[in-house]
């Protein structure tokens, strides 16, 4: 048994897929497209808990939210969403890849599907679609890095 923990502390540690979403951290300018709907926005990633955490601030005129991310090699991704109305929605996905995150909601329910697209180190995007009722609505986020 003290030869396991030698080891792991000899061997290297392997990287979190976090990792791959450092490049994010920084500001961005995003909008918002769902059917005749547009907003625009900022967001504005961090990171936090030792780099543990990416801490993501959204803003637009009139609201914002908040989300936070994390990996973890046993539950995949998780994401915690916290809207300025006071709704925090729990998305969770499996798999490892940094570049394309397929969330799904599972707090409080099972409606929202957000898909995480990275297009280019200056670029990403967010599918989603959201169930309410009978309504189905279906939106994409496009993200541009902003110039320093």
């Amino acid at each position: 048994m003290l030869a396991s923990f030698v080891l792991a502390a000899v061997l290297p540690a392997t990287a979190s897929p976090l990792a791959g979403l450092h490049y994010l951290v920084g500001k961005w300018k995003c909008t918002y497209r769902a059917a005749a709907v547009r907003l625009d926005y900022d967001a504005t990633y961090a990171l936090d808990l030792d780099g543990h955490t990416l801490r993501q601030i959204d803003s637009w005129a009139g609201g914002g939210a908040e989300e936070l991310v994390a990996y973890d090699a046993h539950r995949g991704w998780t994401a915690d969403v916290f809207d300025d109305q006071g709704t925090v929605t729990v998305m969770r996905a499996t798999g490892s890849d940094p570049n394309h995150i397929a969330y799904r909601s599972v707090y409080p329910d099972a409606s929202v599907a957000t898909t995480f697209d990275r297009v280019s180190e200056t670029k990403y995007t967010l599918h989603a679609t959201v169930r309410s009722g009978a309504k189905t609505t279906i939106s994409v986020d496009t993200c541009l890095r902003s110039a320093p």
